[in-house]
Order: structure tokens, then sequence, then C-alpha cells
């Protein structure tokens, strides 16, 4: 074998900012709100995590509306479900990345990714899109005690043998 390459999820792999914002958004629209985030113009907003989308749109409030205190620990479980009922609605395989992940399978090289979205949810969307079956190795958010950067679950990634 050549060796292991780990990949991350999203912005990596796949786009999935529009899936990800379309759940901040259904936040906020339980809380009365109108839709806070563009799934254009905040793209890269959503690939800093759901509670940065969560600050992001809570930013945008006009004045008149005030939220409860602790609104993004409530609304983070939400955003989660959200996301999990419509995980690969819009999302979509970056161009390129099976006939990369391809040819580097056929070079012998062993395949993982490493993300910090909860295994679970990384899991449902690889399914989703088809390739879960290319990657020896899944390390999640929640995997570990500690998340990416943390160095332990790259190094988890590039060792496990799942």
């Amino acid at each position: 074998m050549a060796g292991t390459v780990v990949f991350d999820l999203d912005g990596t792999l796949a786009d999935t900012s529009s899936d990800l914002i379309a759940a901040a958004n259904a936040c906020f629209r339980a809380r009365g709100l109108e839709a806070l985030l563009d799934p254009v113009a905040d793209a890269l907003i959503a690939f800093h995590g759901g509670r940065a989308m969560l600050r992001a749109g809570y930013g945008r409030i006009g004045p008149g509306h005030l939220l409860p205190p602790g609104a993004e620990d409530e609304d983070f479980p939400r955003l989660l479900e959200n996301y999990a009922g419509a995980i690969a609605v819009h999302t979509r395989l970056y161009e390129g990345v099976e006939a990369a992940l391809d040819e580097l399978a056929r070079d012998g090289f062993r395949l993982t990714v490493c993300t910090n979205k909860p295994e679970a949810l990384a899991e449902a969307l690889l399914r989703e899109l088809g390739v879960r079956d290319r990657f020896a190795a899944l390390v999640g958010a929640d995997t570990l005690p500690v998340r990416k950067p943390d160095p332990r679950p790259y190094r988890a990634a590039k060792r496990s043998r799942t």
C-alpha cells in the first residue's frame, strides 16, 4: 500500500453549505424570524460549523427581536436535527472528487475521512452521496473526546482499520 490519504468532508469532498444553511434558517424560522442566512453569500460561514451559522444569523436580528439567554444552546440540537432530516438535498461532491478517489485507490492509497461533522451525520451523508464504501475509516467530531484541530482525530483516521 502506498499510504493513507485523509480527507476533510465539508468544503473538501462535498459542498454541503446550502443544506447546512437551510438547517440554520429552519431554526430561525422556528423562532418567528426570517431566513437570516443566504445559501450563496453565506456559504463560507457554513464551513465554520453550526454554532458559527447560528451566531452569524443572530447577529443580523434587527432591533425589537430579543433572543432568550441560551438560544444558541437551544438551537444547536435543532439545527443538527433539521440537517439530519435533509442532509443531501443540495449537497454534491465537488467536480473531480470521484475521479481523484478512483485514481488514489488505483495507486494503492488507503482513503479515510476526518471531519468535525458528528460521526453519524458524516456516515449518513457519505452514504447518501454514494461514496462511503470508498473510505476505510471515518472519524467524526464525536468519535474521540477531542476534535480538529487537535491532531488526535487525524492520527486516528490515519491508523484506523474500520
